[in-house]
């Protein structure tokens, strides 16, 4: 275990090295904000347009931060040369794969605490109050995190950085395209369009799962069951994505 922990504590640091994060951490300071001086504009429905703007700004910038740092996170250690002295020692790549998957879970979930903060705090100041149910989106937030590093790591296991953010976006538009994914299965009368449709659909991760922007947005309830199957859900499938990284990892070799 301790393996592991001083892998995920190298990652994290690495990730907090890059100057890219201080740019996109002043950007989504930014927008949340600006979205609150869209008062004027939004014909009374300011409130429900600075929470919506908020929660769209912290979802957008922490996947920007995911595939930005994900996509080379093991490719730089095989540039700098790091990682041959990691496999000669007694350490297992599935530690490997773990250790760099927690340390930038870790890294991107401090970042998108303190930009749920932020937007806390902005709220408080322009409103007069919190609105804490907001606070609710970040675990399922975290899902959706734990699932693009999880596609990431399988794709940066054996391919380039460029292809494996190229991925991590397709996977990201996809994902929350699966309902239309579903609907146009149901719709179309093509025998194979119908087939293809539903299995892109049953394959590929539903990351509409973890979106409550409207549901908390415009106050609408949230149900026991949807919640425990959307927290059933990404576990499940980032255990997959984790261990089917771990296998393309174990087979790769190094020369």
């Amino acid at each position: 275990m301790h393996r592991i922990w001083a892998i995920c504590e190298n990652a994290f640091k690495e990730g907090l090295r890059q100057r890219i994060l201080i740019i996109l951490l002043i950007f989504a300071v930014l927008i949340l904000v600006i979205s609150v001086f869209l008062g004027p504009f939004t014909l009374g429905e300011a409130p429900k347009i600075a929470r919506d703007i908020g929660l769209a700004a912290t979802s957008f910038f922490s996947v920007l931060i995911v595939i930005i740092i994900g996509s080379t996170l093991i490719h730089k250690d095989i540039e700098k040369r790091t990682i041959y002295t990691v496999v000669t020692k007694p350490v297992r790549r599935s530690e490997i794969i773990i250790g760099k998957f927690l340390g930038l879970f870790f890294l991107v979930a401090m970042i998108q605490g303190g930009m749920t903060l932020i937007q806390q705090l902005v709220l408080y100041i322009f409103e007069g109050s919190f609105d804490l149910s907001l606070l609710f989106a970040l675990p399922y937030s975290f899902m959706e995190i734990m699932i693009l590093i999880g596609i990431l790591l399988v794709f940066s296991s054996f391919s380039s950085p460029t292809l494996s953010a190229i991925m991590g976006v397709i996977f990201y538009v996809i994902g929350h395209a699966t309902p239309d994914i579903k609907l146009f299965a149901d719709q179309t009368e093509a025998v194979i369009l119908k087939y293809c449709a539903n299995a892109f659909y049953y394959i590929l991760p539903n990351l509409e799962n973890f979106n409550l922007r409207i549901d908390l947005v415009h106050k609408l309830p949230l149900y026991p069951d949807q919640i425990l199957f959307s927290v059933c859900y990404g576990f499940i499938y980032t255990i997959f994505l984790i261990y089917l990284a771990i296998i393309i990892f174990e087979r790769r070799e190094f020369k």
